[in-house]
């Protein structure tokens, strides 16, 4: 995707990200295409910069002036594709492709030249750039705008694709009859693969979403994690592989309950159902047990991954848990309390301090230190309130600074709205300080 200024986005392009107002009003959802009511609007709202889909980048050439989407014209030889002979017109690509669409950009600019070339597509740099309003409306446009951005493990479209993948795979699978669920050794490789073209992988500070139970996204963003978190421990290949395999298929069991385990407290339900609960892992080991294609460390992982360093996990109490399946304890804990699998859903900080309390006891410490080092307090978007009474919305993360996003305050401690860029890093800016999460 590419972050453009409202001004120079045309119709026809699609938005990448939800555009969103400071209280996570979605004003233009993700795949949303662009008319040029839209544009007007956003420009009332305040908002001066989206993120649009980057497809669209080589449809935008120096010449528009084509009146209609036919056949190329010779004034339009600049466009490197023919296929899209006239990209810069105000026409969208469906069948309401008609002149007056043209009102893409501010109406201050040159009303006398508009009435004259209905035809011409206005852009910001229209004939007669240096018309007085047409250098007036250029002001409102921050020069140093600083655009919102979320870090993900993986872009989206893999996410979703892999995720699929994962239920397809899954939902094949009944009690004991495991054919066909090798094909999860490729899907682990596939994400490990994806995740080592990302550059300086392990240097930066992911944004994890809460969200509903769901098995088949809990397992790949378990994968996900532990993955990142054995690459930054330096393991081995091999041993990274197994831990990402072992991640998504570690709830097989789950599928074999009729114990309610969505949003809810095991801890709080009878006795006879926290039982049957506690029995997934052994469940899910069983199945697989005597699969040739997962090595001693993967089954282990599945096995023991509610185990404890302090004996208090389950489903038998040992302290014999290898570091492989504490890296992926850490990130199933994590993943369960913000997700309610087994747990009662809480918010990303929540999740995060739970797992920080638990570190050297649960888990080694500097596993935890790995994971802390990862994952962002307060995920993109997050409206926070600062020490200062002021209010704020997470507009991105500070590479090994998971605490210390880049903040967009919105309010003033007297509540009052504050419309200009008034933008905090709390790296640069040490006296101020994140106090709570506003939901």
């Amino acid at each position: 995707m590419k972050l453009v200024t409202v001004e120079d986005l045309r119709e026809g392009d699609v938005i990448a990200n939800d555009v969103l107002l400071e209280d996570y009003t979605v004003v233009l959802s993700k795949g949303t295409v662009i008319k040029a009511p839209y544009i007007d609007k956003l420009r009332e709202m305040g908002i001066f910069t989206v993120y649009i889909e980057e497809v669209q980048e080589n449809a935008k050439t120096p010449s528009a002036k084509a009146p209609i989407p036919q056949k190329p014209v010779p004034k339009t030889s600049a466009t490197p594709t023919p296929q899209k002979p006239a990209p810069k017109t105000s026409m969208t690509p469906t069948p309401q492709k008609t002149v007056p669409k043209t009102p893409a950009t501010p109406a201050p600019q040159t009303p006398a030249a508009q009435a004259a070339k209905p035809k011409t597509t206005v852009q910001p740099k229209a004939p007669a750039p240096k018309a007085p309003a047409a250098q007036a409306a250029k002001p409102s446009i921050p020069k140093n705008k600083i655009p919102m951005e979320k870090v993900t493990i993986l872009r989206d479209d893999v996410e979703e694709q892999v995720k699929n993948k994962i239920k397809d795979i899954l939902e094949l699978h009944v009690y004991q009859q495991t054919e066909g669920l090798e094909k999860i050794a490729d899907t682990a490789q596939n994400i490990i693969t994806d995740i080592l073209e990302e550059e300086e992988v392990v240097e930066k500070v992911y944004d994890v979403k809460e969200r509903s139970a769901d098995i088949y996204e809990h397992s790949l963003q378990v994968c996900t994690i532990a993955t990142l978190i054995s690459l930054k421990l330096g393991l081995t290949k091999k041993q990274v592989y197994d831990i990402s395999v072992a991640s998504l298929i570690h709830d097989l069991g789950l599928r074999y309950l009729v114990v309610r385990y969505e949003d809810q407290d095991i801890n709080l339900l009878p006795a006879k159902d926290q039982e049957e609960y506690k029995k997934h892992p052994i469940y899910a080991y069983t199945a697989i047990k005597n699969e040739t294609w997962l090595s001693d460390n993967a089954k282990e992982i599945i096995l023991n991954h509610h185990e404890r360093k302090d004996k208090s996990g389950y489903p038998l109490g040992t302290d014999l848990v290898s570091r492989m399946t504490q890296i992926m304890g850490v990130c199933d804990e994590f993943d369960e309390l913000i997700c309610g699998i087994g747990k009662a859903r809480v918010r990303v900080h929540e999740a995060i301090n739970n797992i920080r309390n638990y570190s050297g006891i649960w888990y080694d410490s500097d596993i935890v230190e790995a994971f802390l080092q990862l994952i962002a307090v307060y995920p993109f978007g997050s409206k926070v309130r600062t020490n200062r009474g002021e209010v704020g919305i997470v507009m991105r993360q500070n590479p090994h600074f998971p605490e210390r996003p880049v903040l967009r305050i919105v309010e003033d401690k007297y509540g009052q709205a504050i419309h200009a860029e008034l933008i905090v890093d709390l790296i640069k800016d040490t006296t101020v300080v994140i106090q709570e999460v506003i939901k």
